[in-house]
């Protein structure tokens, strides 16, 4: 099946394709939606379609219209509500088979997670298949929101009516046990002897339709595989579905240290480089630890381990770097010493700078392995250790990779453990292997990006789309290009470190920083100071598009997409491949533009003006911003991940912003020119009435009294953005609306007789439960929770969303 790319943002006589490929009719203006039922917000709104490979649905944006009304403090039960509110009446927009019932559908009744990012907000629901739970991103169904609502979904949602390969008998325990430790075995080059496994638990693999077993595979301390094979009663040895070799509590007792490093003033890439003496790092001293003794180049965020001579991961983690003076480390350029101690402090300055915008919102691993995190979520900081220069290969074919590491060897040293409590596993940490001890500058800030990835948001960016029955596809356009949507991101937040806190490198005109990142073939910037010749830059193009200005056998390459004529589907290669991640120029120049917030001519000379509203962010802070919280919605395409920094961008900064970034990523083709903005979140309390406010300030919209039905009186507005009328006057009275007769919505009261006026709301057989507001029944069930009965007859859906209608805010 081949898979059109399906962003809907495209020209007016375009067809419009659902995941299946199937053609979908455009909608008349004002309205949006694979079904045309959702209103606009502004004049123009659209939607798009995240992909699997396989044509399941993974996930739904909106751009100028909202999924559905929440407002951010609305309870666990009413998101929850909504939420299958959301999925019943729109089963196709998600890719699931009309008729729906809500019995039919995984959502667990775990606490709903809520992640700030600005003023959206994340909010994550558990998912299961028929109480199995599920492996991978469909384990986890995020909903994206903005003051007013819900604007994009991610993940596939479950359906329980799906049959799943052996869920009648599936393989037993011991059987999942042996074929996983022979998988592991076989790829590690080990002796099955000596692995153990962790986790063993079946699960719903949804990539596949079909249950299998999944354990976390150890070699002593070292974690050497995440597995899953199916549960194939039949089979001797039980097939592969998903294998990963994961190469991607405080310290106590911590003081402050100095090194000798690198000067980030001056230029790094031209031999010598200056250094000077460093105590501090962003946002505090640079700390050592010395709760093992010595002084070492370790704290409860990075620790250093010198692994020279290592032959494994376990020995790896052996030797961390002690100060001889104690804690004054002063060695010099040109020595082993000065280089670990100049990438200590790069690496605690990448952590800082990043953790003072995702604290307590860093998300543990442990639970892609199936286990808890003691910690909560907004006390998890995960924690770095860098092993430099083994002697074994630790990275495969890689000379530095980043990978999740399990702690907890008795011989690993307590630098390297992170171990909340006695009770508690201990956290997965992340692992950075480098050969050698001195690197090019580029090494050290693509390998933290891909650190940010691992704890960014649950699981990885791109692990969790691997499927090996899948693996010799490549569908550009799906969640297909999550490898090398990896790699691009990694150096995005290079591009975005050497911009915060390299005063020289970080310079628009710095035109040798490309040089070192990119492995593709147009990498100097795109300005007049890279570009004196006027050479043409890069777009997110295919090669055989007419619109590359160059074919595909030219020097240098121009468009980054393959055609679809480069892609082997036998070999994965073309855009799923990860190495084209490295390649993607177009979006290193146009995000080197945002992150100084110029826009630079499309036509030679390139010359570069101001973006007003950016710089007034500033540029690199709020592009930054948008790249952390792409990584933590995870959308797994390129497209898609361009959306969400634009929906951070239009959301947390306004229109004028969004237009500015929209423009720069247009002219590199990353997005189209004319979208609309995703979102544009109202601020209640600036005196503008925008958006769903009904009012703000003394600004009512033009809304009067007797415009909303009553004789006459004074309309006010409350501190919420909500109209206030009590000092109107009730039709035919003459008197206030007061007590009964008025509500703060514009809404009629509700009714105080019949089926409403008793705890339970009536309920439809069409959705086949009973929804009850745990406050309003005074009753003892969980705030997460809802009463769920079968029913027959009535509007349910009307009668349960009535419970909350007097604190609603009534919508323009």
């Amino acid at each position: 099946m081949l898979l059109a790319w399906l962003l809907l943002l495209t020209p007016p006589d375009a067809p419009r394709l659902d995941c299946r490929g199937a053609a979908m009719e455009r909608c008349p203006p004002g309205l949006a939606g694979p079904t045309c039922d959702l209103p606009c917000d502004g004049a123009a709104c659209e939607i798009a379609v995240t992909c699997h490979a396989n044509g399941d649905t993974y996930g739904l944006s909106s751009f100028g219209a909202h999924l559905f009304a929440l407002e951010p403090g609305d309870p666990d039960w009413l998101v929850r509500l909504r939420v299958l509110r959301f999925i019943l009446d729109h089963p196709t927009d998600l890719g699931l088979q009309p008729p729906l019932r809500a019995h039919d559908l995984g959502l667990g009744s775990a606490p709903v997670r809520r992640v700030a990012a600005g003023a959206l907000q994340l909010l994550r629901f558990e998912q299961r298949w028929r109480d199995v739970p599920l492996f991978g991103a469909d384990a986890t169904l995020t909903l994206v929101a903005d003051p007013a609502g819900v604007i994009a979904i991610r993940g596939s949602v479950s359906d329980d009516r799906e049959d799943y390969a052996f869920a009648p008998a599936p393989a037993g325990r011991d059987a999942a046990e042996a074929s996983i430790r022979a998988h592991a075995a076989a790829r590690a080059a080990v002796d099955p002897a000596e692995l153990r496994l962790v986790d063993l638990r079946l699960v719903a693999f949804s990539r596949a339709r079909t249950l299998g077993w999944a354990a976390a595979v150890f070699r002593g301390p070292a974690r050497v595989a995440d597995v899953v094979v199916a549960a194939d009663p039949r089979a001797p040895v039980l097939p592969l579905l998903y294998y990963v070799d994961p190469v991607g509590a405080g310290l106590g007792d911590t003081l402050a240290i100095e090194v000798r490093a690198e000067d980030l003033a001056t230029d790094i890439f031209t031999a010598p480089i200056e250094t000077k003496t460093v105590s501090t790092v962003p946002g505090g001293p640079l700390t050592g630890s010395v709760s093992d003794g010595p002084v070492r180049l370790a704290d409860e965020h990075v620790v250093l381990i010198d692994a020279a001579g290592a032959a494994s991961r376990g020995e790896a983690l052996a030797s961390p770097i002690v100060g001889q003076l104690g804690t004054h480390f002063d060695a010099y350029p040109g020595t082993r010493e000065y280089e670990l101690q100049n990438s200590y402090y790069l690496l605690r300055s990448f952590y800082a700078h990043t953790d003072a915008i995702l604290r307590g919102r860093w998300d543990s691993a442990l639970p892609t392995i199936g286990l808890a995190s003691a910690l909560p979520p907004e006390q998890f900081s995960p924690r770095l250790v860098v092993a430099a220069d083994p002697a074994a290969n630790l990275c495969g074919p890689a000379s530095w990779c980043v990978s999740s590491a399990w702690g907890g060897g008795t011989e690993d040293p307590p630098e390297a453990l992170q171990h909340p409590t006695s009770v508690a596993p201990y956290e997965v940490v992340g692992a950075m292997y480098l050969k050698g001890s001195s690197y090019s500058p580029s090494v050290l800030p693509h390998e933290f990006g891909h650190f940010v990835d691992l704890f960014a948001a649950p699981g990885l960016m791109y692990e969790p789309f691997v499927c090996m029955p899948c693996a010799a596809d490549c569908y550009p356009g799906t969640t297909d290009e999550s490898l090398a949507l990896s790699e691009t991101f990694a150096s995005l937040i290079a591009l975005w470190l050497y911009r915060s806190l390299y005063p020289a490198a970080g310079q628009a005109a710095s035109c040798k920083t490309f040089s070192y990142l990119s492995l593709g073939e147009n990498r100097n910037p795109h300005n007049e100071a890279c570009r004196p010749d006027g050479n043409e830059f890069s777009r997110f193009l295919d090669n055989d598009d007419p619109a590359c200005p160059s074919d595909e056998f030219d020097y240098p390459d121009l468009c980054d997409r393959p055609s679809q004529v480069d892609i082997d589907f036998d070999e994965g290669t073309g855009l799923c491949d990860r190495q084209i991640g490295y390649m993607m120029d177009s979006w290193f120049q146009a995000f080197w533009e945002l992150l100084h917030g110029e826009r630079c001519a499309t036509t030679p000379p390139y010359t570069c003006t101001p973006l007003p509203a950016l710089t007034a962010a500033p540029a690199a802070d709020a592009i930054g911003r948008a790249l952390l919280y792409a990584a933590q919605v995870s959308s797994g395409t390129y497209r898609g991940f361009a959306d969400d920094v634009a929906t951070y961008v239009a959301c947390n900064h306004g229109e004028a912003a969004y237009l500015e970034l929209n423009e720069v990523l247009c002219h590199h083709d990353i997005r189209p020119c004319d979208a609309p903005a995703p979102t544009l979140c109202e601020f209640c309390g600036d005196g503008v009435r925008t958006g769903r406010e009904a009012c703000d300030g003394g600004d009512l919209g033009g809304q009067t009294c007797a415009g909303l039905g009553f004789a006459g009186g004074t309309l006010a507005c409350d501190a919420t953005c909500r109209l206030v009328e009590d000092d109107c006057m009730s039709p035919g009275t003459g008197s206030e609306a007061t007590g009964e007769d008025a509500t703060s919505t514009g809404e009629p009261p509700a009714p105080t007789t019949g089926d409403f006026a008793t705890s339970e709301p009536p309920a439809t057989s069409g959705a086949g439960i009973l929804f009850i507001d745990p406050g309003a029944t005074g009753g003892d069930q969980a705030e997460d929770g809802c009463a769920c009965a079968s029913a027959p007859g009535g509007s349910w859906w009307l009668a349960v969303l009535a419970l909350a209608r007097r604190r609603r805010r009534p919508r323009s």
